[in-house]
């Protein structure tokens, strides 16, 4: 079998790309390991709901880069909205985050009131929003090597105020905000305010690839469920030739990876990169991943979009006398593979968006906290090369259950999934949530280009190229890549 490329991987970033490879006139074959195509944007479906296997929201819908892509391939998926996006759940706080704009003032004036935010640092608080909205892109661009906290730190270095504007700033991005990039994240966090279309898709987050593969088809390309590649082989007459897992092989002029460098290396075989190549792709920083809780409920108990918040494991534990010791503890935990002390919940709630998604009457609530990525060792590991995550399903579900009594109660299934199985299903090492995780030394510049050092190899997704948070990420990857693949393949052409 002969194409002009094969993409590796169904998720946003290779859907995407491998539809707009065939629509560029490229013989494209999408090859995907899994059943199903879709990455952590696959779904399953469980007595009448449909079930996402990772948790989303998508911060700028159809304004961003998944818009983008989608409109160049003529395709569509639309992305609902709901009154209340979010609500903030802890000890004493219970703030909703509106959609609507002329709601947020009256937000801020409860955030201020429930934070007990000292009258002192109300400037500083007015002064940080609009320099980050205000900022220009080259003037963001400069915060590229520099941290979140370093940002923050400029304005105030009040404990709670560090801990808001660090989970606002870092959220999206599973690392804490004196790792992450404050230039990636002032651009991000601008685009979702300027574009206001926090939202979720109809159909659920599988609608996303399913529209691309649906182009991808249109346009003559194809695509392969249930065939992972085993080894890329570069081939002394040019091209490559693809080694399926089922046995068979593709040849092909280019081949686009969607995981991980470190994955690449194993592929194709490290001693065909460059020494500094491979060594840096070993050392990547990733991001920390995530255990989820998939709860159908036969009846609906929550109003808004997504619930997130923190739920303490230590009853005497005040949230008003935070200090930072507290907020680098909590990480510290992780990488020693521990359960933090405050357990942070983040909850979707999909049929809120899109009622289809749960029988009549219904809800789906897709749960999940932070927990290290397979790699790290839990200290109640008793197997040699397995990750005992039931510590850390177990303080989600008992989050869940103090931030929304009862949820647990009156559920039709509770589906709990560890590190190790959704690694398995996206099928990156270590299974982090970012495969190169948002740092300074890791975006803008000085982020993997999509090319790499053997021609006609690339590699996009969450991996190289790009800027944004999560699928948008991938997506505005996925675009950069076809443009470096379709000047490159025009080039040999002539």
């Amino acid at each position: 079998m002969r194409r002009d490329v094969v993409v590796i991987g169904s998720g946003i970033g290779g859907s995407a790309a491998a539809a707009l490879l065939a629509k560029a006139g490229l013989r494209t074959l999408l090859v995907e390991k899994n059943p199903r195509i879709g990455g952590s944007c696959g779904w399953y479906d469980k007595r009448g709901f449909r079930v996402d296997y990772g948790t989303h929201l998508f911060t700028r819908g159809e304004r961003g880069p998944l818009g983008v892509a989608l409109r160049r391939l003529g395709a569509r998926a639309e992305f609902l909205r709901v009154d209340d996006l979010a609500e903030v759940r802890g000890p004493g706080l219970k703030l909703i985050v509106p959609a609507q704009a002329w709601r947020m003032p009256q937000f801020c004036v409860e955030a201020v009131r429930q934070l007990r935010i000292p009258a002192r640092e109300l400037p500083k608080i007015i002064r940080l929003f609009y320099d980050i909205l205000s900022m220009p892109r080259h003037e963001a661009e400069e915060w590229d090597g520099r941290t979140v906290e370093e940002f923050i730190f400029r304005y105030t270095e009040h404990p709670r105020l560090f801990g808001l504007f660090g989970f606002l700033l870092g959220l999206y991005f599973i690392l804490p905000p004196w790792e992450v990039s404050a230039g990636e994240s002032i651009l991000a966090f601008q685009g979702m305010v300027r574009d206001n279309r926090l939202s979720y898709v109809r159909g659920g987050s599988g609608a996303i690839p399913r529209a691309f593969v649906g182009a991808l088809e249109r346009y003559g390309g194809e695509v392969r469920v249930r065939a992972g590649a085993r080894a890329i082989e570069p081939l002394s007459s040019g091209g490559f030739r693809v080694e399926l897992k089922d046995g068979s092989e593709v040849r092909a002029r280019a081949v686009v990876s969607t995981s991980s460098l470190a994955d690449l290396l194993s592929l194709t075989g490290a001693a065909r990169f460059p020494v500094e190549y491979a060594a840096r792709a070993r050392a990547i920083r990733k991001s920390y991943v995530a255990v989820q809780a998939k709860v159908g409920l036969r009846k609906k108990r929550e109003r808004s979009g997504c619930i997130v918040g923190g739920w303490s494991r230590d009853p005497a534990f005040d949230p008003m006398n935070v200090t930072r010791e507290d907020y680098r503890a909590q990480f510290a935990s992780l990488d020693r593979g521990e359960v933090p002390q405050v357990v942070p919940l983040y909850c979707p709630i999909p049929s809120n968006f899109d009622p289809a998604l749960a029988p009549p009457g219904g809800q789906l609530l897709t749960a999940c906290a932070v927990a290290p990525c397979t790699d790290v060792r839990r200290p109640e590991d008793t197997r040699a090369h397995a990750r005992n995550d039931r510590a850390y399903i177990d303080a989600l579900l008992a989050a869940m259950q103090a931030l929304m009594p009862g949820c647990l109660d009156d559920a039709e299934f509770v589906d709990t999934m560890g590190t190790e199985a959704l690694a398995a299903w996206i099928g990156k090492a270590g299974g982090p949530a970012v495969s190169t995780g948002q740092t300074p030394d890791q975006v803008g510049a000085r982020r993997p280009s999509v090319r790499t050092p053997l021609s006609g190899l690339y590699v996009c997704g969450d991996s190289a190229g790009g800027r944004g948070i999560g699928t948008e990420l991938a997506a505005a990857s996925a675009m950069e890549c076809v443009s470096a693949v379709c000047a490159d393949l025009s080039r040999l052409a002539v």
